[in-house]
């Protein structure tokens, strides 16, 4: 915490599991799966290394490698990697007594691996580990990548030593959002794999803003540069808000029924049901286009694309209205249909309030509340506060990576340039 504080609220979110009869130590973006034996006799500056050198490869996304690049080879190179970024960030002695020599360069090649990818590092090497007996390969390895292909693991494969709860209040303060997916994902949720890789990175991001003195958070100094401009690059991650809109809309099966019957049985005298798949009830959807002058057309085109994709995905059984706003609403229009939808000219052009969207609802909806709001926008605008949508659920479509809402599900649409959806 006193030397690498970047490092140390990271290795919070993860559990410490001894497992007696594995070498060194493993990873699964869950975990730190450790050789008591190994890790009794390390001292405390090689605990420091060996811990954050666990963190880089969750980072850096190693332990999300393709199947064809596990092994020993594919790991050698991201270890290499990793040490020479740690070397430059201050961690390294010339030998730790009991990690044995770290390798930070490619042998027998001169060239600075920072700039470099691992698949790069892999290229480059003059030899495959492959080559060597298990003891010998083992010498060349920092770590081991044995758990990095068990993301499921939570634990279960040794014995619980420590596990902190709720690293996340340490980062932040408690109502403050900390993910680009609103309270879809947060810095501590990592429940299913296909968001842990993204959960890290908010987690990183998080991290950084948090370092004592750094400017805008408070700490220049205490994080890794490539880390740095990692994050700096990094596009705030994306959700699928038509997953999310599935909670929404409520689902239904059938299984067999009368209706229709089964025809395949209809010259023999016998009426007899058939088997209905699952199917999706309309529920009323209210969908809102920012068209204030923010909001050029191929954003507006994304929006009606984006909603054309979800009246497809729920096979037409999604309805609602479409409305405009920009410090004013449009009258929403009701849909049915692919048709209807492209029917609806958007109309706008001002600044942007969305305060309106919410009165409008209040006056008008007098009988049946819409089941979801769902606001595609730039988030450039005053945001009222969350007791205005009365309880309906609302998601927020942002293009914008700059701005989180500061309340309701959060998805971000972008494309291939930062700035555009």
């Amino acid at each position: 915490m006193s030397s690498n504080p970047f490092f140390a609220l990271l290795l919070m979110y993860l559990k410490f599991i001894a497992v007696p009869d594995m070498k060194k130590m493993s990873t699964n973006g869950r975990c730190i799966y450790f050789s008591p034996d190994f890790a009794d006799k390390l001292y405390p500056a090689e605990m420091d290394f060996i811990l954050s050198h666990q963190i880089m490869h969750i980072i850096y996304g190693h332990i999300w490698r393709q199947e064809d690049l596990a092994g020993d080879n594919y790991h050698f190179a991201c270890d290499i990697l990793i040490n020479r970024l740690l070397e430059m960030n201050g961690f390294f002695e010339d030998r730790y007594t009991h990690l044995g020599y770290l390798y930070r360069a490619i042998p027998s090649v001169r060239m600075d691996v920072s700039k470099l990818t691992p698949e790069e590092i892999y290229d480059y090497l003059p030899y495959r580990l492959t080559m060597f007996d298990e003891r010998t390969r083992n010498r060349f390895l920092a770590d081991n990548d044995s758990f990095w292909d068990k993301k499921n693991d939570n634990g279960q494969a040794g014995i619980l030593i420590v596990d902190i709860p709720e690293p996340e209040g340490m980062l932040r303060k408690k109502d403050a959002p900390i993910s680009s997916a609103g309270d879809t994902v947060v810095a501590g949720d990592d429940s299913g794999d296909r968001d842990l890789k993204r959960v890290w990175q908010t987690r990183a991001a998080v991290a950084s803003k948090s370092m004592p003195g750094r400017v805008g958070g408070n700490g220049a100094g205490k994080v890794p540069k490539s880390i740095e401009r990692m994050i700096n690059k990094m596009k705030e991650p994306t959700v699928d808000w038509k997953r999310i809109l599935i909670n929404f809309i409520q689902e239904r099966t059938c299984d067999y029924s009368f209706s229709p019957p089964d025809r395949r049985y209809g010259d023999t005298g016998f009426f007899l049901p058939d088997f209905n798949e699952k199917e999706y009830v309309s529920r009323e959807i209210l969908f809102m286009i920012d068209t204030s002058g923010s909001v050029d057309d191929d954003n507006l085109a994304a929006a009606y694309s984006e909603i054309k994709e979800a009246i497809e995905q729920f096979n037409g059984k999604l309805s609602g209205r479409l409305g405009f706003f920009d410090t004013n609403v449009k009258t929403p229009l009701p849909f049915e249909s692919v048709n209807d939808l492209m029917r609806i000219i958007p109309h706008g052009g001002g600044g942007t309030d969305f305060s309106p969207i919410f009165e409008y609802v209040k006056k008008h909806y007098n009988h049946e509340l819409p089941v979801c709001i769902v606001i595609f926008t730039d988030g450039c605008g005053p945001y009222p506060q969350e007791s205005a949508a009365m309880g309906i659920p609302v998601l927020w479509l942002i293009n914008n990576p700059h701005i989180t809402p500061p309340w309701g599900k959060i998805a971000r649409i972008m494309s291939d340039t930062e700035d555009e959806w």
